[in-house]
C-alpha cells in the first residue's frame, strides 16, 4: 500500500482514469481513448493495468517508441512532468489502485470471445464503471446492479461509445459523481444482500438441526 500512495502523491494535479485488466488487443482501443481525451485535457494520465505483466512490458516499449511519454510500475518510473500513461506491470495491486481513478473502465470485455472480469472492487472503491459487452459470467452480477441502479455500470459496444462516455464523464462532474455514487450504493446493495442471504440459509439450517434434535430426544 506504501508504493500505491507514492503514486496517488504523483497524482495530485492530473485528471486521471484507468483501464483495468485489458486483454491482447484492447490496449490499443485505450489508447484512443487516451489520445482523444489528451487533446481536451493535457494534465491527463491514463493509468493502463493489463491482465498479465508481460503485456504491460510490451505495451510499453511499443508506445515508446511510437512517441508517447509512459512510466511502467515495476522499473519504479516517477510521474514526472510529460508522464501521460503509466502501465502497471505488477500484480496483486488493482484493488488499492482503483481508489486512485474515479473512472475505471473494465477490459476483457470488448470483444468476442471474452469473458469480462470482476466489477465488484471498481465499484466497491467508487470508480464510475464502464465496460464492454462480452462479460460471461459475470452478466448476472452487472444485471443485478444495473436493476438496482441503472447509472451503477455503463456497457458500451466499442470504441465510439466509450470515446462518447468517456467524454461526457470528464465534461460533467455531476454525471461523473452520480455514476461513482450509484455504483458503490450498488455493489454495497448486493453486498449486504448476499450476506443476508447466508445468514438465512444458516438459521433455516440451525432451526432445522435443532428442530431434528428435539424430535430424535423426543422433547
Amino acid at each position: 500500500m506504501r508504493g500505491v500512495d507514492s503514486l496517488k502523491a504523483q497524482l495530485a494535479n492530473k485528471r486521471v482514469w484507468m483501464a483495468a485488466s485489458i486483454h491482447k488487443g484492447e490496449e490499443q482501443v485505450m489508447l484512443e481513448i487516451h489520445k482523444m481525451l489528451m487533446q481536451l485535457h493535457h494534465d491527463l494520465l491514463t493509468i493502463i493495468v493489463p491482465r498479465h505483466p508481460q503485456h504491460g512490458q510490451e505495451i510499453a516499449q511499443k508506445w515508446r517508441e511510437e512517441g508517447q511519454k509512459v512510466a511502467l510500475r515495476s522499473q519504479h518510473d516517477m510521474i514526472v512532468s510529460g508522464t501521460n500513461i503509466y502501465v502497471v506491470d505488477t500484480l496483486g495491486e488493482l484493488r488499492d489502485l482503483y481508489k486512485l481513478t474515479p473512472i475505471a473502465v473494465i477490459g476483457g470485455s470488448f470483444y468476442a470471445g471474452s469473458a469480462g472480469h470482476n466489477i465488484s472492487e471498481a465499484a466497491a472503491a467508487g470508480c464510475a464503471v464502464l465496460t464492454g459487452y462480452h462479460v460471461g459470467h459475470f452478466s448476472h452480477m452487472l444485471q443485478e446492479m444495473q436493476r438496482l441502479n441503472p447509472l451503477s455500470v455503463l456497457q458500451v459496444s466499442g470504441k465510439s461509445e466509450l470515446e462518447e462516455a468517456m467524454l461526457e464523464l470528464f465534461a460533467d462532474a455531476e454525471v461523473l459523481e452520480a455514476r461513482r455514487k450509484a455504483a458503490k450504493e450498488a455493489v454495497h446493495s448486493l453486498s449486504n444482500g448476499v450476506i443476508a442471504n447466508m445468514w438465512n440459509l444458516l438459521n433455516v439450517h440451525v432451526f432445522r438441526k435443532a428442530l431434528s434434535c428435539e424430535v430424535n430426544a423426543g422433547i
